[in-house]
């Protein structure tokens, strides 16, 4: 059948080319994609010849787990394949989705596989639910000079009979949840010379990936995206204090580090190591104290859950600086961007906060005040909060967004606003309103804040009368409230947050926007 060829017009229908249907059809998954052959005899036609091929078991009636393989399911998969064969067809991907536990799965599953090869398939995803060691792929998948695409999810893979990977032209390659062995992972990496995407998720028996020379142990997941490397284990691994070799990641844009430790040698010579490299995430890492980074690729940078205390970062062109913490770092920027995004998310669980911990978030702001700042800061346990002294002449810093969470009624108090605004004035301050039931903390302190920000009513957080914190500077408030993340923001009286009639059935969002004579 000519692929490009236009299907005739029947009762009225404007003709569509067949490969026009087909590439509608698969942005579809397998079950929308049979449901748009009701439409017409023409898209029924396409579908019966699509490129892409979708076999799911899950979309046939489930009778028994452990029983045999539904008939329907059986007799659709078979009747599938020999409709590409007989009209000596292509596929460009195939898909399987199969459960492992039904007598006969890994016979259908094999010649199923072995089907599609023959069919000169470019992209294969195959995932057999639960994972299944007893079933191994076949050897001629790993041998397939024009496989593009493999992702494998649930079964054994053992190096090929022959002993050789020919997969020359496979560019992304995911294995999650598989049993291999590190020979075959190098084996793989070091005969497929265009690879991009490398995702390797919960590998039993890899120990050591040799070709990553900088990581002595990948357990759980090595990722390379478009092309892109992460590392992923609930265990730490370690990093070898040896120079990586470049010639390895000449072309990676996004690098993800997760759960592994590290040291300070990784970040030397950045740029050298990673001269495209665009987005960069490092998460739940250890290791490290501090990190120096010079790069003009960088965009990206996100740092989660570290115990990072110092980084310093020449980058030029830097889009979104990104960090979660518990600890409030020392930053600084070198950059040429004028246009750039900061969003800090801060876990506070001390009991005490003075003036160094506010003093430390003044500083951190002040260091990104060239950015528009989102600042997130969760109290988790009950505080005991300091007056504010002197700000040392530092300025003001701007916080575009300042988005705050309670977990605790004691840790609410004049004393921690004072201490918020001493720090930076937000232009934004959201919350979450509850209903009156609960006894949310986020409630008392969305009342503080009307009586704070609105009544200019101040309750005596302590001996000292500091003019700092009386607001002087704030012009105007408003308050808006937004039902769910669908709805648009809409006014709402202030008034009706200190009103218990007015309590909310279900949790919303409240914010208040505030406008100070700096900002103006």
């Amino acid at each position: 059948m000519e692929r490009g060829k236009r299907i005739q017009a029947i009762n009225g229908e404007i003709p569509l080319p067949e490969a026009i249907i087909q590439h509608i059809q698969s942005f579809l998954d397998g079950k929308q994609a049979a449901q748009t052959s009701v439409l017409s005899k023409s898209w029924y036609n396409a579908w019966l010849t699509r490129p892409n091929v979708d076999l799911d078991e899950r979309n046939f009636p489930i009778i028994d787990a452990k029983s045999l393989i539904p008939d329907e399911f059986l007799i659709f998969a078979k009747k599938t394949m020999e409709r590409y064969r007989n009209f000596n067809l292509k596929i460009e991907s195939f898909r399987l989705w199969m459960r492992s536990t039904r007598p006969g799965s890994i016979s259908l599953a094999n010649e199923l596989i072995l089907g599609a090869l023959k069919m000169d398939v470019n992209g294969i995803d195959l995932e057999f639910d639960p994972p299944n060691m007893s079933f191994v792929l076949p050897d001629q998948v790993l041998e397939f000079q024009t496989l593009i695409r493999l992702s494998v999810i649930g079964c054994k893979i053992d190096p090929p009979v022959g002993g050789k990977v020919n997969c020359l032209g496979l560019k992304s390659l995911t294995l999650s949840t598989v049993r291999i062995g590190d020979d075959l992972v190098w084996d793989i990496i070091s005969s497929c010379p265009l690879i991009e995407n490398l995702v390797l998720s919960i590998c039993e028996g890899m120990v050591e990936v040799r070709k990553l020379n900088f990581v002595r142990k990948v357990t759980k997941m090595l990722t390379l995206r478009s092309p892109s490397i992460e590392f992923d284990k609930r265990n730490s691994g370690s990093v070898v204090a040896a120079p990586i070799k470049v010639s390895e990641f000449y072309k990676l844009k996004c690098l993800l580090l997760e759960r592994v430790t590290i040291d300070n040698l990784f970040f030397r010579d950045f740029a050298h190591k990673f001269p495209c490299l665009e987005d960069l995430s490092i998460q739940y890492c250890y290791g490290y104290k501090g990190i120096q980074i010079s790069s003009r690729t960088i965009k990206c940078i996100s740092m989660g859950q570290t115990r990072m205390l110092r980084g310093k970062f020449d980058v030029p062109n830097i889009r979104k600086f990104s960090f979660s913490g518990s600890s409030i770092p020392s930053l600084s920027f070198t950059t040429a961007s004028r246009d750039w995004e900061s969003d800090i998310s801060l876990s506070c669980s001390r009991y005490h906060l003075g003036v160094p911990w506010f003093l430390e978030l003044k500083k951190l702001l002040s260091k990104l005040s060239q950015s528009k700042i989102s600042l997130n800061i969760w109290f988790l346990l009950e505080k005991r909060i300091d007056c504010m002294g002197d700000n040392q002449g530092l300025p003001m810093p701007v916080v575009e967004n300042l988005i705050l969470s309670m977990n605790s009624r004691s840790a609410v108090g004049s004393a921690l606003l004072d201490g918020l605004f001493w720090s930076f004035h937000p232009k934004v301050i959201t919350l979450s309103w509850f209903p009156r039931s609960l006894n949310e903390p986020n409630n008392t302190l969305i009342e503080l804040l009307c009586k704070k920000l609105i009544l200019q009513e101040s309750e005596s957080s302590c001996s000292q009368n500091l003019s700092v914190l009386d607001l002087h500077d704030l012009e105007d408030v408003n308050v808006e409230i937004r039902e769910d993340s669908r709805s648009e923001w809409r006014p709402l009286p202030w008034k009706a947050l200190l009103d218990a009639s007015t309590s909310p059935e279900k949790k919303k969002k409240v914010r208040f926007l505030l406008k100070w004579v700096s900002s103006a």
